[in-house]
């Protein structure tokens, strides 16, 4: 990962994270419990929200020194895809995902100079099971142009279950792959050289949710963006370190070496990559973790949650909560479009 000038990468801050000893609760009421005695306290989460006045700063600060302390394991394959699937069920964010990349892909489709009959070309890197592009697919399809639609998706069951439900669709002109592996495998990551007609090219190329796990992210951009044809789109959502990410960056273990990069290193990676944002928004959506699973859970955070941790991660969503007597949390995804120049 190649961070702009003044960057410090976050793997080299945490490495040099001393757990505090204390945490003040505010000038309010000017107490300091030790971290020691509010782990006393969340064996029983309702005497810990009772009794203690940890603010949310302090409750994450605790947070963050236990699972220093304990280290967390990260989820397997099986684990992440069931929890994600129990997440995406209580937010709101992915309709308004879909909304987005459908009118992204109109704007392409009726793109002026477009000839009618000329096919066009989906890449989704980080595919899943498909929930997301088959909306997608479902609007292109509409039209009487032949739809290519690719899939890059690490685990076999979601790549699987994405061939599948995009076959669903039952529509003759929608041609769908799937490649079972990491963008960087995928014979995509790669990028492609500038006039070599021997690599396929593509209108979208996509990363929903999915550029926290590549290993350089300045790298995988520039290598989606010479994959666009002429006029294509690079579409990107990622989200920001808010309130619930702020939990992530304190639980979750590296992936494969390397911190989660969340919409702050995909701007500086676009950057470092000399690409040229033409639009960046946020999509402000909520997720309901009342009652949630322990998979949901352990999903929210991106680390397979122990007893102690996952009541401690209870309290501190009390914190935030939007809603009294509920899990109503903030969760926002920022998205990016770059374009591809005509010449």
């Amino acid at each position: 990962m190649r961070f702009g000038s003044g960057r410090i990468p976050r793997s080299l801050i945490w490495s040099s994270v001393q757990p505090p000893t204390s945490v003040a609760t505010g000038t309010d009421g000017a107490l300091a419990t030790s971290s020691d005695a509010a782990l006393s306290l969340v064996d029983d989460r309702s005497a810990f929200a009772a009794k203690s006045s940890l603010n949310a700063q302090a409750s994450l600060a605790v947070l963050r020194e236990t699972a220093l302390r304990t280290r967390p394991p990260g989820l397997d394959a099986a684990s992440y895809a069931r929890g994600h699937a129990q997440f995406e069920a209580r937010s709101d964010q992915r309709s308004m995902i879909v909304n987005w990349l459908r009118s992204r892909a109109n704007a392409r489709l009726t793109a002026s100079g477009a000839p009618a009959d000329s096919p066009m070309s989906v890449l989704s890197i980080g595919c899943g099971d498909g929930a997301v592009d088959v909306e997608v697919a479902e609007q292109l399809t509409r039209s009487t142009r032949q739809v290519r639609y690719v899939g890059v998706e690490p685990f076999q069951g979601s790549a699987d279950r994405f061939v599948t439900t995009m076959r669903d669709l039952d529509r003759t002109n929608l041609d769908v792959e799937v490649r079972n592996t990491t963008f960087a495998d995928s014979g995509f990551g790669t990028g492609a050289v500038a006039g070599d007609t021997a690599v396929e090219r593509f209108d979208l190329v996509a990363f929903v949710h999915s550029m926290y796990y590549v290993p350089d992210v300045a790298a995988a951009v520039r290598a989606a963006h010479d994959l666009l044809r002429p006029g294509g789109e690079l579409l990107i959502l990622s989200a920001p370190v808010a309130a619930l990410n702020k939990v992530v960056e304190a639980v979750a273990p590296n992936v494969e070496g390397h911190p989660q990069w969340f919409s702050d290193d995909v701007r500086a990676g676009l950057g470092d990559a000399g690409l040229v944002v033409a639009e960046q928004g946020t999509l402000d959506a909520c997720v309901d973790l009342t009652d949630a699973s322990e998979e949901a859970l352990d999903f929210t955070v991106q680390a397979r949650l122990t007893p102690l941790l996952r009541r401690m991660v209870l309290t501190h969503l009390d914190h935030i909560s939007l809603s009294e007597g509920a899990l109503l949390i903030p969760h926002p995804v920022d998205t990016y479009r770059v374009t591809r120049g005509i010449s």
